[in-house]
């Protein structure tokens, strides 16, 4: 089992170092027309990459040169756990090599935060005195805990004018750009899915690759565009690089002041409701054009990639299913229903300026910020941190909800909650009419016995991983509304969260435990928790 796993690994190992080429070369670009730039550059950080990943996959090829048979069921769960393992460790490496996180740990989070789509960060701006010009902590109280405060530092540091020692550039913006590119790029390669990308491009490897397939795509139904699964991948990264090309386009035209770059690395990260931005007020650095290009292009990676196929051959009666249905209705609704409890009250910037919400200006931010996170994008434009609890309530709820089955989105999904429901009902009329026969269906499509308990327990998985990793932090000594808001962040890949982990706040008072401990979570969310915990299973390396 191992060598026809390593030969696999080896080769795609092989195409991740040519992945890392496209930030190296962006570097390369930059040198070039802005050789005086005072941003750092980072070439080496991929070069160094790029050599280990090339030397990596030689040793794994050389090792499973013997590798005889195509591989099972078992060993495909194992396969998809291990590169998602793998490809966050090669990812991390340029943001460790750069010493743009100088603890292992970070980088890895940053890594795996981007292929999860979460959109969680460790990129925090330094604070220093202004009369001694030293590093100083940064400090945070949670206000409904006032006894708790969390004490950390920053981790990037400010660039400076070398004449007049003036800050230039501080937090993401003064990140190197090839960095900023890669982060971005990480969630666009995970938001579709690195197997799906990897059965696109590598088919011929023997792989079963249906199983991978349906392992890799989110949601408790899998539904296939075409015979072949290379196709149905092929034709899903088509139609996902349309639409990243669509929104580049469309967020060039609607502001002047938006470089080519900036475009290119929002529109990765929106399209796969990731949420890295590459400046520090996130998407209120840009104006309201490119806000509602955003919320737009956010519901449309939201969408079961399926119906896309079916409205581009002219079937739009395939838009009539629970799913859709259930999915646009929470999004309006919850919209509403937050835009509607914040006309009147108080409004703070991400800047810290304080208003009062109007009727226009509380449905523009009611909607983005529901939509964001229940679509798991993490895209912010205001602190709703300091909203009402009742619709930071509501927030944490939708983030629960999460997008269609097949699409980018995190969360437990709507098809599950439709499911869930009828599962119930059909329970509540067996009461009272126990004869009758009753058949699970979603539209047109019969549920059997075992999709309906496999999502069954998906929910109540969710709810122990939630509890489980909420009672971790608190005896970490974590605040109760912050533990939670971090473990609904990370399981639902969102990026964030409430208090300790809001809008505001910086997640960089976690330490290296309760980093890890978000990596896998994050993980567990990512791959629906079932491939992880198989591999924990006992039973599961006990042979076939």
């Amino acid at each position: 089992m191992f060598k026809e796993l390593s030969q696999i690994l080896g080769k795609y190992i092989a195409f991740l170092g040519v992945a890392l080429y496209i930030p190296l070369g962006a570097g390369l670009y930059y040198r070039i027309v802005n050789p005086d730039s005072p941003l750092q550059n980072s070439m080496m950080a991929f070069i160094y990459a790029i050599c280990i990943s090339f030397v990596l996959s030689i040793l794994l090829l050389l090792w499973g040169r013997k590798a005889r048979g195509q591989i099972g069921r078992r060993e495909s769960i194992l396969l998809v756990a291990l590169i998602w393992i793998v490809t966050s460790v090669i990812s991390a490496l340029p943001f460790y090599f750069s010493k743009t996180l100088q603890n292992p740990v970070d980088a890895y989070f940053e890594a795996m935060s981007g292929l999860t789509t979460t959109g969680a960060t460790l990129l925090s701006p330094k604070a220093y005195n202004p009369q001694t010009g030293l590093e100083i902590p940064i400090h945070y109280t949670n206000i409904n805990t006032p006894t708790k405060t969390y004490t950390y530092y920053g981790t990037v540091a400010p660039i400076r004018d070398p004449q007049t020692g003036l800050i230039l550039y501080s937090g993401i913006e003064a990140v190197s750009r090839p960095i900023l590119l890669w982060r971005s790029f990480l969630q666009w390669i995970g938001g579709m899915g690195i197997v799906v990308i990897f059965l696109t491009v590598l088919p011929a490897l023997g792989v079963g690759g249906k199983f991978l397939y349906q392992i890799e795509v989110t949601g408790p139904f899998k539904e296939e565009i075409s015979p072949r699964i290379h196709e149905t991948a092929s034709q899903l990264w088509k139609l996902y690089l349309f639409f990243t090309v669509l929104e580049i386009a469309l967020l060039l035209l609607s502001d002047v002041s938006m470089s080519f770059f900036d475009a290119i690395c929002t529109a990765f990260s929106n399209i796969s409701t990731g949420g890295f931005a590459v400046r520090n007020d996130s998407i209120a650095g840009f104006n309201n054009a490119v806000q509602w290009i955003v919320l737009v292009f956010m519901i449309v990676g939201s969408i079961n990639f399926a119906l896309y196929f079916h409205i581009l051959r002219m079937k739009f009666y395939r838009l009539y299913v629970p799913d859709f249905i259930l999915f646009i209705c929470v999004v309006i609704f919850g919209g509403a229903a937050i835009s509607c409890m914040l006309i009147g009250q108080q409004s703070v910037s991400l800047g810290g300026a304080e208003g009062i919400f109007t009727v226009g200006k509380a449905f523009k931010e009611g909607f983005f910020q529901s939509i964001s996170l229940q679509t798991s994008t993490g895209f912010v434009t205001t602190d709703y941190d300091r909203w009402p609890f009742s619709t930071q309530m509501l927030l944490l709820l939708l983030m629960y909800v999460g997008g269609m089955s097949g699409s980018t989105a995190g969360g437990i999904k709507t098809s599950r909650f439709y499911i869930l429901y009828k599962i119930v009902l059909n329970r509540l009329e067996s009461l009272y009419r126990p004869d009758s026969v009753r058949k699970l269906r979603i539209g047109q499509m019969e549920v059997d016995d075992k999709h309906a308990l496999t999502s069954l327990g998906f929910f109540c998985i969710a709810v122990l991983f939630t509890v489980l990793g909420t009672a971790i932090y608190i005896l970490k000594g974590i605040d109760p509304e912050t533990a939670l808001g971090l473990i609904a962040n990370f399981s639902n890949n969102t990026g964030t969260a409430f208090r300790g982990g809001g809008p505001s706040t910086s997640i960089c008072f976690l330490d290296n435990f309760e980093k890890i401990l978000a990596t896998f979570w994050m993980l567990l969310g990512r791959l629906e928790y079932y491939v992880v915990l198989l591999l924990l299973l006992p039973a599961y390396w006990k042979g076939r």
